[in-house]
């Protein structure tokens, strides 16, 4: 089957999208119990409405996740209606852990080739990457259930100095972007100016 570049990319965009569901769950259950409208609506709180699971995606990944060990799930009664709710297990934890680790070095390391390849174009000058700053950042509020109130502050601040070296990162991208734009434009001008010349001797 030959799919369109544009094609592939929705593709892969969906299959993102099913492991950042899984994960969302997972990290749903991590801070408590609860069933699959709960989870949903969860989902799209954290995800500041990135992510809005529908029922035909929640519930299969929710099953998925069941059949692997991941999460447990029990049937209750709630107002007269039977619900099921879920928790994560012990695996699902450690799944969560390795999950997060693996996609926080893989997003390390995307940012720093990205980051280099815009010094080379002089989109950004050479700087010292907060990615680092970030994912660690990151790894204690997320995975470090048992961080004093003392770290994870302390966790934030690092991440809100990463955030301002990064909108500073940003501005100056938009600075060069803005003189890159002028320098094009005024190529532009002169080859047009040029063939016009070249037209007068012919």
């Amino acid at each position: 089957m030959n799919l369109t570049p544009k094609e592939i990319a929705v593709l892969w965009k969906e299959q993102m999208k099913k492991g950042y569901l899984k994960l969302s769950i997972l990290f749903v259950l991590i801070k408590g119990e609860a069933h699959g409208y709960e989870i949903m609506k969860k989902i799209g709180e954290f995800t500041l409405g990135l992510l809005i699971p529908t029922p035909g995606a929640i519930y299969p990944a929710l099953n998925e996740l069941e059949s692997k060990g991941l999460i447990e799930g029990r049937w209750e009664n709630k107002g007269g209606k039977k619900v099921k709710i879920y928790k994560i297990t012990k695996k699902g934890r450690e799944v969560f852990r390795e999950a997060v680790e693996k996609h926080f070095n893989l997003i390390s390391a995307t940012q720093n080739m990205l980051l280099k390849e815009l010094e080379d174009l002089g989109i950004i000058s050479p700087t010292s990457s907060s990615s680092g700053v970030y994912v660690e950042a990151m790894k204690i509020l997320l995975l470090d259930e048992d961080a004093l109130p003392e770290k994870k502050i302390e966790a934030l601040k690092r991440l809100m100095d990463g955030c301002t070296q990064l909108k500073e990162n940003i501005e100056i991208m938009i600075e060069n972007i803005e003189k890159r734009i002028i320098e094009l434009k005024n190529m532009k001008n002169n080859v047009s100016y040029n063939f016009n010349q070249q037209d007068l001797y012919c």
